[in-house]
C-alpha cells in the first residue's frame, strides 16, 4: 500500500511538473511573438521616417544618404533612390546604422489625395538586420478632423537576423497624421494607426493581430509610445500595451492566463 501511495504521489508530481513546463513554454512563445510583433511595427515606423526625411530633405545636404531622382522634383510619377551605401550611415533618429537602398516610386506629392508612395529594398539593412518586401502609402485625403489620412500596407515584409532566424508580416493600417501636418518639419509629426496584421515570429510560429487602441508614434520619440495590440497565436489571445505616451522602450504583455510580463522593446 505504501509503495502504491508513493508511486501515485510521484506520478502526480510528474504531471504537475509537465503541465508547468508546458505553461512556461507557451508563455515563452507569446513573449517571443510579442517582441517580434513590436519589432515589426517599429521597423515599419523607422523606415517610413527615414524615407520621409531623405526624400523631403533630398538627403539632408550631407554625403549620406545619396538621394537620386529619375526626374526633376515635382514631376510625377517619379522614382527616387535613397542610397545609404555599403558602409552605411546613421538614420534620422541618430541611433541606427542604415545600409543599402530604399527604392521609392511615387505618383504625386504625398499631401495630395490619391497619391501613392511604394518602397522596396535593395540589400537594405537596419543595423545588422536585413529588410525585404514592400511598403505602400495611399493618401485618402483629409478626415473629419481635417487631418491627413493614409492607408499603409506592408506586403511580404521580412526581417532576417544575423543568426539566420527571420520574421515575416503583412499589414493594412489606416494611419492619420494627427499633429505636424501643417509644418515643413517632420520632427513634430505624430501618427495614429489602426488596423491588423498577420505574420510569423522568429521561430516560424504564425500569429494574427489587431490594433484595439490606436498606436501612437511621435517622430521625436524612438519608440511607439502608446496603444494596444491584441494578437492570437494557436488560439491563445494576448495583448501588448505600448504605454501611456511616455517615451520609453517598455511594453506590458498580458498573457492568455492573465499574467503580465514587461517587454523590452528593441533599441
Amino acid at each position: 500500500m505504501k509503495k502504491s501511495f508513493f508511486l501515485l504521489a510521484a506520478l502526480l508530481v510528474g504531471i504537475a511538473l509537465f503541465q508547468s513546463c508546458k505553461k512556461d513554454a507557451s508563455e515563452d512563445v507569446d513573449v517571443i511573438t510579442s517582441e517580434d510583433l513590436a519589432t515589426n511595427e517599429d521597423f515599419s515606423e523607422q523606415i517610413d521616417l527615414a524615407a520621409d526625411v531623405a526624400i523631403e530633405e533630398r538627403g539632408g545636404g550631407g554625403t549620406c544618404p545619396v538621394v537620386t531622382l529619375a526626374q526633376p522634383w515635382g514631376t510625377w510619377p517619379n522614382t527616387i533612390t535613397i542610397d545609404y551605401g555599403t558602409t552605411g550611415c546613421t538614420g534620422p533618429n541618430g541611433e541606427h546604422l542604415l545600409k543599402g537602398k530604399i527604392i521609392v516610386t511615387q505618383t504625386g506629392d504625398m499631401f495630395t489625395a490619391g497619391a501613392v508612395r511604394t518602397k522596396t529594398f535593395e540589400n537594405f539593412f537596419v543595423d545588422d538586420v536585413q529588410v525585404s518586401g514592400s511598403k505602400s502609402w495611399t493618401n485618402n485625403g483629409k478626415d473629419a478632423s481635417d487631418n491627413w489620412s493614409y492607408t499603409k500596407t506592408a506586403t511580404d515584409m521580412q526581417l532576417i537576423y544575423p543568426d539566420g532566424t527571420s520574421t515575416t508580416w503583412n499589414h493594412t493600417h489606416t494611419s492619420t497624421l494627427i499633429q505636424g501636418g501643417n509644418t515643413p518639419t517632420h520632427w513634430d509629426n505624430v501618427w495614429s494607426s489602426a488596423g491588423s496584421s498577420a505574420g510569423t515570429n522568429r521561430n516560424g510560429i504564425s500569429y494574427t493581430s489587431t490594433i484595439i487602441e490606436p498606436l501612437i508614434k511621435k517622430a521625436a520619440c524612438r519608440w511607439i509610445s502608446e496603444g494596444v495590440v491584441e494578437f492570437t497565436r494557436d488560439g491563445n489571445v494576448s495583448t501588448l500595451d505600448f504605454g501611456n505616451g511616455t517615451c520609453d522602450r517598455f511594453g506590458k504583455l498580458t498573457l492568455p492566463n492573465g499574467n503580465t510580463v514587461t517587454i523590452r522593446l528593441r533599441n
